[in-house]
C-alpha cells in the first residue's frame, strides 16, 4: 500500500533530491492537496489544473522540501506537524507557511489537513505590480517577497498561524473553497479570480482579527528557538495550559523554560499565560456576540462564575461592564 501512495504522489509531482532530503517538485501554477484520515489509512485529494484526482493510501510522511511555497491549514482534528527534528501537534484552525528551505511532514490519524502549493514564478508575477506599497505590506507579504528577491531564501524561516479566539474562521474557510472551485473548474479569466483569491487568503492572514502570526527562524540560537516555541505553544491554548503540559510537549523542564521566558519577555510561564487568557477573553467580549458563559466554556474556565472573577479581579471590570464599555468607545 505504501508503494502505491508512493506511485500515486509521483503521478502528482516530480521529484528532486538536495543533500540527501527528498524535494517534492509542483508542476503547477496553484494547486490544492488535502489529506484525511480515513479507518487508519489516508485520503489524498489533489485539486489543480482544472482536475481533481484522488486515492486510498498509507499515510506519506517522508521528511521533504518542496519547490514552491507551501501553506498547510488543519480543516478539523488534529495533526502531527513535523519540521525539520522537531515535531509539533496543531489544531483545526491552525496553519504554517512553509519557504523551500524547511524539511517537513506530517502525520495524521484522525484531522483533515489542506496543502496550498504555489509555484514561485505565480507568487512573483502577483507580487510584483504591488511590491512598491512595501510600506503598506505585512509580514506574510514581507516574507513572501524578501523570499522571491533573494534576500531571505537561504534561511530556514517558516510563518505560524494561531487563531486569535477560539471561533472558526467562516472568512478564511469560505475563501479556500472558493480556491478549489477555481482550480477544479475552467472559466475564462480563472487566473486573475485564482491571484485575486489568493491575495484575499494572503491579506485575511495578516488580519490580526483572525490570526495571530510568528515568524520561526529554525537558526536562532537555541534560546531564541525555545522561547518563540513557548511562547507559540501558550498562545496556541489561549493560556489554558499547565506546566506540565508545556514540559510534555517542549520535552524541557518548565523551570528551565520558565527562567528563559523571564529573561526574554521579563514575565513568568504563569502570568504570561494570564495576560494571554485576558486578551482572548477582551478580543471575544469585544468582537463576537458570544454570551459570557460561551466565552468562559471557549477560553476553558471551568465556569462562568469563575471566568467573572478571574477576568474582573484582572481588569477591574466584569465582562458585561466591559462589552458595555468598548461598545460605547465606538
Amino acid at each position: 500500500m505504501f508503494e502505491l501512495s508512493q506511485k500515486e504522489l509521483q503521478k502528482l509531482e516530480g521529484k528532486m533530491t538536495t543533500d540527501n532530503i527528498p524535494r517534492l517538485e509542483n508542476l503547477a501554477p496553484l494547486a490544492l492537496f488535502y489529506k484525511k484520515g480515513i479507518n487508519g489509512k489516508i485520503l489524498y485529494t489533489n485539486v489543480q489544473e482544472e482536475k481533481i484526482h484522488y486515492f486510498i493510501a498509507e499515510n506519506y510522511d517522508q521528511l521533504h522540501q518542496n519547490t514552491s511555497f507551501e501553506l498547510l491549514y488543519v480543516l478539523s482534528g488534529s495533526i502531527i506537524n513535523k519540521i525539520e527534528d522537531k515535531e509539533y501537534v496543531y489544531h483545526a484552525g491552525q496553519a504554517c507557511l512553509f519557504n523551500r528551505r524547511i524539511a517537513h511532514s506530517d502525520v495524521i490519524k484522525n484531522g483533515h489537513v489542506l496543502f496550498l502549493n504555489i509555484s514561485e514564478k505565480f507568487l512573483a508575477n502577483l507580487l510584483t505590480p504591488i511590491s512598491h506599497f512595501e510600506s503598506q505590506q505585512g509580514k506574510v507579504f514581507q516574507f513572501l517577497q524578501n523570499d522571491i528577491l533573494g534576500k531571505d531564501d537561504w534561511k530556514r524561516r517558516y510563518i505560524e498561524f494561531t487563531p486569535t479566539t477560539p471561533v472558526k474562521n467562516n472568512i478564511f474557510n469560505n475563501l479556500l473553497d472558493a480556491m478549489q472551485l477555481e482550480l477544479a473548474t475552467s472559466k475564462i479569466g480563472s487566473d486573475y479570480f485564482q491571484k485575486g483569491l489568493l491575495l484575499r487568503l494572503l491579506k485575511e492572514l495578516e488580519n490580526h482579527k483572525s490570526f495571530q502570526l510568528k515568524t520561526v527562524d529554525i537558526d536562532l540560537s537555541k534560546e531564541d528557538f525555545l522561547v518563540n516555541r513557548l511562547i507559540s505553544l501558550i498562545e496556541s491554548h489561549y493560556g489554558n495550559i499547565s506546566r506540565k503540559k508545556i514540559e510534555e510537549t517542549l520535552h524541557y523542564n518548565s523551570e528551565y523554560l520558565n527562567r528563559l521566558l523571564k529573561k526574554h519577555c521579563h514575565m513568568t510561564i504563569i502570568n504570561y499565560a494570564k495576560a494571554i487568557r485576558i486578551k482572548k477573553a477582551k478580543q471575544l467580549l469585544e468582537t463576537t456576540d458570544l454570551t459570557v458563559a460561551e466565552i468562559a466554556d471557549a477560553l476553558g474556565f471551568s465556569s462562568e462564575n469563575y471566568f467573572y472573577h478571574y477576568f474582573k479581579s484582572n481588569t477591574q471590570l466584569s465582562p458585561k461592564q466591559y462589552r458595555i464599555k468598548k461598545a460605547q468607545e465606538i
